[in-house]
């Protein structure tokens, strides 16, 4: 499992989201368990442009040949990961959103774990 695989499938997983919330913007609100009220429409519309274009960079990424500049998305993507496990997570606990939030937690783990053996794997390359 390299950084290229990775950077794939987190690219196509972040894309897949933001297709979601940009286009059906309503539904990802319900399926959250909130109700579809304009301002936490344009909210998640917000969050899906995001990461349509963290979705991209991480794709592009997939072809870098500098470790130096894979190194650079890989822990971008640790922050972005831990960030919103421990968010989405606190969001689900506090009954903010429902157990739909679980699912988003346990991808931002998953994300995040791959990310770091990456970079632990990587480091391990000769130069």
């Amino acid at each position: 499992m390299d950084a290229k695989l990775y950077l794939m499938v987190a690219a196509i997983i972040a894309i897949l989201y933001a297709l979601g919330f940009t286009l059906f913007p309503a539904y990802a609100v319900v399926l959250y368990g909130a109700p579809a009220e304009l301002h936490l429409i344009f909210a998640v519309r917000i969050l899906g442009s995001v990461l349509l274009g963290l979705g991209v960079i991480t794709w592009l990424a997939r072809d870098f040949r500098d470790w130096s500049a894979v190194r650079t998305v890989l822990i971008g993507g640790v922050v972005a990961d831990v960030i919103g496990a421990i968010v989405t997570a606190s969001g689900t606990i506090q009954g903010t959103v429902n157990a739909s939030g679980w699912l988003s937690t346990i991808v931002d783990i998953l994300l995040g774990l791959w990310a770091l053996y990456c970079l632990y794997a990587g480091s391990r390359k000769p130069a």
